[in-house]
Parts: C-alpha cells; structure tokens; sequence
C-alpha cells in the first residue's frame, strides 16, 4: 500500500482565540461528498480547526476521472460553541444567507497564504443566498434550522494548477479561513461606596482609554458611575486586558482594585451611539 500524500488542507484562524487558532469546530461531509471520500479512496483528517484530505500515492490518475465529470467536496461545518456568532465578525448571516468559502478565488495574504476570501478577513461578502446556487444539494432540510457556522466547497479540477496537478507545490494545497473578532465597547458601572469617590480607570498597558461619562441612576434607585472605553475593544477568548480601579487625590492617586474583571462573552447588549448599533460590554463593580 503506498504512502498518502496531501491533496488539500483548509485550515481556519480566529482572532478570539490564543494563537490565531480557532476552536469548537466540527467539519461534517456533505451526503454526496461522502461517497465521493469512499470510491475516490480519499483519507479524511480532521481538527477543531479544520480539515485535510490525503490521497494515496499512485492513485491521481484514478482521481482525474472523477474531476473529468467535475468533483468537489462539500463539508458543513458547525461550531460547537453557541457564542460563535458573537465573537465573530461578520455576525450572525441575514436571513436565507449562509457563510460559504470555496478555491475557485483564492487570494493570498501578505505572507502568500492562500486564503479562500477576497478580504484580509471574513466579511459580509462570503455570505451567498441558501435558495439558489451553490447550495442546491447541498444542505439537508434540518441544516436549515441547525447552527451552522459556514458551508465550505473545494473543487478537485484536473488542470495544470487543479489539485490533481502531479506538479502543484506542498504550500498550493493548503488554504486558510481567517475570521477576525468582534469588538465591543467596554462600559463600567462604579456602584456603591465606590460611586462617592473620584474614581478613574488606568490601563496597565497604556492601550486603552476610559472616558468617565458621569453619575447616572440605575435600576433601584441606585447611584453609579458610568466609565467607558474611548475606543471598541476586540474579543479574546481570555483577555489580555489588565485595567485598575484608581482614585485621584490631592495627596496623589490611590489604587482601589488592583484588576477589574474583564468583559464577559454573556453580557453584551446593543445601544446606539452616534447613530450607530453597537455592541456594549457591562461590568458592574460594587
């Protein structure tokens, strides 16, 4: 039996995620594509971040008949984590829109990876209407209703720069997916005791500002300071963000929370800011 050899690998970052790696997700041929796997003799890998096909040595030529007719290989791919669209930029699809990535466009980045998006980053434009074509055979009924997180189509062509090319480089078989994070503005409410003094945030990295946009009354009666990020800040899987609670006076500043928590992926809300939606992260701090 002869070695197995690389035909594709589509690997997929995330900027949530340490080390630009992303997690949770599970890649499931399509119907068709599983008979495809099984009379091509194809050798499936998969991961938490993608996934590899590996054909055996010798058996291109078996290949080129298939991608005569033209063969693709369709995979769904769902997130196990329910947050998935939270994090990730571009959100949630419209309705009857679904992301969709395939290698008949391929772009390379600043460091020529092949990215299988026209931008940097995911954006809006990889979404593609689920009623019309490419879709068509390709979701069952119930994968309308399911959480999945993009549908991803590798066409296997038979040309000079096709993946069944005998000559086609390591590195032009494998492809990226980069998915950038979703940012939110970060608003602390300074409750309680805490509320009566002059207090301010300080970013140990000296990254990001807080602005102090006033007293204002919560829910209860209660009094609070209301202090908010200048800027949106990115979501981490774990934050490095490292923000203290200070208080000025006159005999110099005092440090009352040596770390404040950081924003939570379950507590984010929508609000309007110079006419605008965004996404707004609360801390309350008593």
């Amino acid at each position: 039996m002869g070695a197995y050899r690389l035909l594709f690998s589509v690997s997929v970052e995330h900027a949530y995620f340490s080390g630009q790696v992303c997690k949770t997700l599970e890649f499931i041929p399509a119907g068709p594509s599983v008979a495809v796997l099984n009379n091509a003799g194809l050798l499936v890998k998969f991961s938490e971040s993608g996934v590899s096909v590996f054909y055996q040595e010798g058996t291109l030529s078996r290949l080129r008949l298939y991608a005569e007719d033209g063969l693709s290989l369709v995979f769904k791919v769902f997130s196990k984590d329910p947050n998935f669209f939270r994090y990730t930029v571009p959100g949630v699809p419209a309705e009857n829109n679904q992301l969709y990535f395939n290698n008949q466009s391929v772009t390379r980045d600043a460091i020529g990876k092949q990215m299988l998006h026209s931008d940097p980053s995911v954006t809006d434009q990889a979404w593609a209407y689920t009623n019309a074509d490419p879709f068509q055979g390709m979701l069952d009924r119930k994968d309308y209703f399911a959480n999945v997180a993009f549908v991803l189509q590798m066409f296997i062509a038979d040309d000079e720069q096709g993946l069944c090319s005998e000559r086609l480089a390591a590195s032009a078989r494998k492809f990226y997916i980069r998915f950038s994070a979703n940012q939110t503005y970060w608003k602390y409410y300074i409750l309680g005791e805490l509320s009566k003094r002059n207090v301010y945030i300080a970013d140990l990295d000296n990254t990001i500002q807080f602005n102090n946009a006033g007293s204002i009354l919560m829910p209860g009666n209660r009094a609070a300071v209301l202090l908010q990020s200048s800027t949106a800040i990115p979501m981490e899987e774990q934050s490095s963000c490292c923000l203290q609670l200070r208080e000025s006076g006159s005999m110099g500043d005092k440090v009352l929370i040596k770390r404040l928590p950081n924003a939570s992926i379950n507590q984010i809300v929508g609000e309007m800011m110079n006419g605008k939606m965004e996404n707004i992260s609360e801390i309350f701090i008593n």
